[in-house]
């Protein structure tokens, strides 16, 4: 019989070895199947690689948090546990502009573990933190540090609005895992460092715990394969573009609802203000009559539907204007996660 432990909270800090001790059951790490093609001198060639990322165990419905650029170009998803334990997932919900995905696993462990997010509002420079991922692989690894500072980005769509900025050492294969505070809340998810060598330097960067409630249970949209990214009139200027600020498709899943309609991906990838966009792609104009420069009454207007109701996209393909019409798929849709967040 399964047996879901959520962990309570403590009323002071318990020593750093026995709260890695009690939250680390929950950490995963991800590992995600991709598939690309290459051109080289004997033609086009398919690579397969396989990418190892972190997440968190947030839900005992088998809801994983992580971050999105882990798991947009998966082909397959499996998830591992502390004990060995490993079970195949795909994506329910996915922002490419916050970095932040959530997985449903097929199965559980007999003595799963769920973490608690905490409130990321109250998170204080000097505050101690700790990581645990998978960084380079090696699974469960521990490292801690402090909150460096509380960032607000002001160009939103290029990256997180909203960032934890700290010096808890961080790598390539953290990604996604989660941050914990001194009451074992996770606090943050991993989504990037800044560093000229490849290695932590100390500038790395987690989206908060609030973002991930609001955008992933509290706002939730339905999710139809696609990876966007806002581009705001301030960027758009940047490419000489004569149109307002809309979404940029990055990413399409193979054989999504959103690939079957023709929504099409980027294919050049160009670095704009130290961030990697991927450019080409179709560029949103407008979703269902509503302007993508109104981000909140796009939203408002994709949670509204049902399954199987067109969401209508108004693009610019190479500059000229199309029209593509994708059906809400079936499956674990907003409903659900409404309700599911509503368990918190």
């Amino acid at each position: 019989m399964l047996s879901l432990a959520l962990l309570s909270l403590v009323s002071s800090a318990l020593p750093l070895e026995e709260l890695f001790a009690k939250v680390d059951p929950s950490v995963v790490t991800v590992r995600v199947g991709t598939k690309s093609l290459t051109e080289n001198a004997s033609g086009t060639v398919m690579v397969v690689a396989i990418v190892t990322g972190s997440g968190v165990l947030v839900h005992g419905e088998g809801f994983v948090v992580t971050a999105a650029h882990v798991v947009e170009s998966a082909e397959m998803i499996q998830v591992h546990w502390l004990d060995g334990f490993s079970a195949n997932a795909k994506v329910v919900s996915l922002s490419r502009s916050e970095d932040i995905a959530l997985l449903k696993v097929d199965s559980l462990p007999v003595r799963a573990v769920v973490a608690q997010l905490g409130d990321s509002a109250a998170l204080k420079p000097g505050q101690r933190l700790f990581a645990i991922g998978a960084p380079y692989g090696l699974e469960h690894s521990l490292t801690q540090g402090v909150v460096s500072a509380l960032r607000t980005n002001d160009r939103p769509g290029l990256m997180p609005k909203h960032l934890v900025q700290t010096d808890v050492p961080l790598n390539q294969g953290n990604s996604g895992g989660p941050l914990f505070n001194e009451r074992g809340e996770v606090v943050g998810i991993a989504s990037f460092m800044l560093s000229q060598s490849g290695g932590s330097v100390g500038l790395n960067f987690a989206v908060p715990s609030n973002t991930v409630r609001t955008r992933l249970f509290d706002e939730a949209l339905p999710y139809i394969g696609v990876g966007l990214r806002f581009i705001p009139r301030e960027v758009a200027e940047i490419f000489n573009w004569p149109w307002d600020a809309g979404f940029l498709v990055e990413t399409v899943r193979p054989q999504s609802v959103a690939d079957v309609a023709g929504l099409r991906a980027g294919q050049i990838s160009s670095e704009v203000g130290g961030n990697r966009v991927q450019l080409g792609g179709d560029f949103i104009l407008a979703v269902n009559g509503v302007p993508s420069s109104d981000t909140a009454g796009v939203a408002k207007a994709l949670r509204a539907l049902k399954v199987g109701e067109l969401i209508k996209y108004d693009v610019i393909r190479k500059g000229k204007p199309a029209h593509v019409e994708v059906a809400v798929p079936a499956g674990l849709g907003v409903p659900l996660l409404t309700k599911l967040r509503k368990q918190f």
